[in-house]
């Protein structure tokens, strides 16, 4: 029944009509935790975060921003990059929470739960 909630999800978000200019994420794991499945929509500046389903009962997100800049007396490839938090928030199944103002190249972790490695 999981495997089928995340195909339809991402079948939905082929062809849900987000619109143009629009981009959507699928965040799909499967841990110990259970299922974890999220949808996150962009559009017109104004992010959409949706807890599909959580063995936990429950999506923690934290969102940031990558800034990286050139490594001092490096070569060009060689970078240095840390990660500024723009916010950590958590939402039930099926809850749904609007937040905007982010930058358009912001990142998002999101497990089943609070503190769960891959999102330190």
């Amino acid at each position: 029944m999981h495997l089928l909630t995340a195909l339809l999800a991402c079948l939905l978000s082929l062809f849900g009509g987000d619109g143009p200019g629009s981009r959507t994420r699928i965040d799909f794991a499967r841990a110990g935790q259970g299922v974890l499945l999220s949808k996150t929509t962009l559009a017109d500046g104004l992010a959409t975060f949706q807890c599909l389903s959580s063995g936990s009962g429950a999506c923690h997100y934290r969102l940031y921003q990558e800034i990286c800049k050139a490594a001092v007396g490096g070569t060009a490839l060689e970078q240095h990059c840390s990660r500024r938090e723009l916010g950590r928030f958590q939402l039930h199944v099926g809850a749904r929470r609007q937040v905007g103002g982010l930058p358009a190249d912001f990142a998002q972790c999101v497990v089943a739960a609070q503190g769960a490695p891959g999102c330190a």
